[in-house]
């Protein structure tokens, strides 16, 4: 398992289904609902679905989704 699929994994076990809503992902990735949405409309950030397929669907983001933006974003320093 690479570091993705580990930290998918753990979001699955922790919240028990495979797309979390904007307030879920704005806790585990360490911002606002506000930057998330702002995101959203510059259309960066992590990829996400409307729950009805409508502009105003509930937003989703999937677990593998979020891990992904994780792993890929992380700055590696060096001592």
């Amino acid at each position: 398992m690479n570091e993705q699929e580990i930290l998918a994994k753990i979001l699955a076990d922790k919240y028990g289904k495979i797309a979390l809503n904007e307030e879920e992902t704005a806790i585990i990735i360490g911002c606002s609902k506000k930057a998330l949405e702002e995101d959203r409309r510059k259309a960066i950030g992590i990829p996400f679905s409307r729950r009805t397929g409508k502009e105003r669907g509930q937003v989703m983001y999937t677990i593998t989704a979020i891990a992904k933006h994780l792993i890929n974003n992380q700055i590696k320093t060096l001592s």
